[in-house]
């Protein structure tokens, strides 16, 4: 098995519209990894207020490259978030989705209620093993223009941030097929 991160590359919609720390890409500030302190990280989307409706974005990440795939076995959603003060919390949702003709799409996975803590928390969802709830397997097709709906579920005060979101694909490598006259040579 051999694993690939797909990251952010495209902005489908902010509505309602999480706060971006800077410029107007929402992707722009989540596809990178952040190392300093949540307070102190120039790129990440925020939100004082949760609860519905919820603050809601949609990206969409880079397409997946299935050269030497035999086939996709889990697609899992990772996103890296935090409220920074003290003795608050919050609940992150996340939805996936599919912005071209694949047919991924999932009802929507929660964090459940997390603490506040001093550094960046992430949060690791279900790896889904089929494309859609009714089991079909993955496609490239559905990983190929897939998208991730970012929402601010439940936040009992302060400012909740988010800081990076990817795809994490487990896919199995296709085996090479040697025939034997090539192998052996043409005598054989």
């Amino acid at each position: 098995m051999a694993v690939v991160n797909l990251l952010p590359n495209a902005d489908v919609s902010n509505s309602p519209a999480w706060t971006l720390s800077t410029g107007s890409d929402i992707w722009a500030l989540l596809d990178d990894d952040a190392t300093e302190e949540p307070n102190n990280d120039t790129n990440q989307i925020t939100t004082t207020s949760a609860g519905f409706p919820s603050k809601s974005c949609t990206i969409q990440f880079t397409a997946f490259d299935d050269t030497g795939v035999d086939s996709i076995d889990s697609v899992q959603a990772v996103i890296k978030a935090v409220v920074y003060a003290r003795s608050r919390t919050y609940n992150i949702g996340m939805y996936i989705g599919n912005n071209g003709t694949g047919a991924a799409s999932w009802a929507i996975e929660d964090t459940g209620t997390q603490n506040s803590f001093h550094n960046w928390r992430t949060h690791s969802f279900t790896p889904r093993t089929t494309s859609t709830s009714g089991g079909n397997a993955w496609e490239t097709e559905d990983v190929d223009n897939i998208t991730m709906r970012i929402t601010a579920a439940a936040l009992s005060g302060d400012t909740l941030r988010v800081s990076y979101a990817y795809f994490r694909v487990v896919y199995t490598e296709a085996t090479a097929v040697t025939d034997n006259a090539t192998f052996f040579g043409a005598n054989f």
